[in-house]
């Protein structure tokens, strides 16, 4: 009962990131399971930043958005395809996150 709790408030979050005018990119992946290399999982992800305490802050988006989600990249810049995943920015994210957050932080994120 309180992961479905948790599961509408990330929901209505995530609706609500999207909707705003927030700068943020949202990021498709693709996870490999360990026993089979034919088979990929797609996952999408909310890249956002935290000027407080300049960082990035990731919030993994439940399958059940993807639609939603997917439906509002029109408004959304390409911004990087690669047979791993796509990147998709709105409102210059990657510049701000060059002016306000150290390398050391986005080589950890790029790495992981």
């Amino acid at each position: 009962m309180e992961n479905q709790k948790e599961n509408k408030m990330d929901s209505k979050l995530i609706k609500e990131i999207i909707n705003s005018q927030e700068p943020i990119a949202i990021m498709k992946y693709f996870e490999w399971p360990i026993f089979s290399n034919d088979y990929a999982n797609a996952r999408y992800t909310i890249l956002r930043i935290d000027k407080k305490h300049n960082d990035i802050h990731e919030l993994n988006i439940p399958f059940n958005l993807v639609p939603f989600i997917l439906s509002k990249t029109g408004c959304f810049t390409k911004v990087l395809r690669l047979s791993e995943g796509i990147v998709w920015e709105r409102m210059g994210f990657r510049e701000l996150v060059k002016s306000n957050i150290p390398k050391a932080k986005i080589h950890q994120l790029i790495n992981k």
